[in-house]
């Protein structure tokens, strides 16, 4: 609450749950506003902040590491967060805020969804195929039929490293997630469901499909 405390002082004495509902009705919109937004770091050092060139709806032409994002997002979201600094409105210059994530590169997945909320837009990031929303949807004591089908069809139509490629993007997403100390029970659906999907394809690709099937 000390981090809500400090970029939101008005929202203190507000329970999270229905901030946290507020912010789901705003993300997407909110999303949109980065769609304008050019981060250019001046040098391989960190700096404490960083200009910012804004064009309204400017497509963004080189991929970056620093990731523009909302204060009120992250701070209701994430439990690891130290106190967020604010910005000074009257300035085009926005703080700077050191993250200890293993896997940066999934990192825009992870921040999206944060203000989408949308679990199969996450899954379409994470997955080689649509999933099912059936997996994620129903009881998960009666998709393992469909998993396994889903996970056989996906082993399939694709070779091991096209595999390991996306068990590493989820293994990245739950490494940034438990960082940051995200606990949404969306977002865990979905990288438990991800998970279980790709490694019991890999299972079934490597022949073996008995090392998923038979502990589940």
């Amino acid at each position: 609450m000390s981090t809500l405390q400090a970029v939101a002082p008005e929202l203190v004495h507000t329970h999270i749950d229905y901030i946290r509902e507020g912010l789901e009705c705003l993300g997407p919109d909110m999303l949109r506003v980065f769609a304008g937004i050019k981060a250019e770091p001046v040098s391989n050092v960190l700096p404490k902040e960083l200009s910012m060139i804004i064009n309204d709806l400017a497509p963004a032409c080189h991929r970056i590491t620093l990731f523009p994002t909302h204060n009120l997002f992250f701070a209701t979201h994430c439990a690891n967060l130290s106190i967020l600094p604010t910005s000074t409105p009257a300035l085009v210059e926005l703080p700077v805020i050191p993250l200890c994530i293993s896997f940066p590169e999934v990192f825009p997945q992870l921040s999206t969804f944060l203000y989408t909320k949308c679990i199969d837009h996450l899954l379409a990031l994470l997955m080689p195929l649509p999933t099912p929303p059936s997996l994620y949807c129903d009881d998960p004591t009666t998709v393992m039929p469909l998993l396994t089908q889903f996970a056989q069809k996906i082993a399939d139509m694709y070779m091991m490293k096209t595999l390991l490629l996306h068990i590493a993007k989820v293994h990245g997403t739950w490494c940034n997630t438990m960082a940051l100390g995200i606990a949404d029970k969306r977002l865990w659906c979905a990288l438990n469901t991800a998970w279980e999907v790709l490694l019991t394809s890999l299972a079934i690709y490597m022949g073996q499909p008995h090392l998923m099937t038979e502990s589940t």
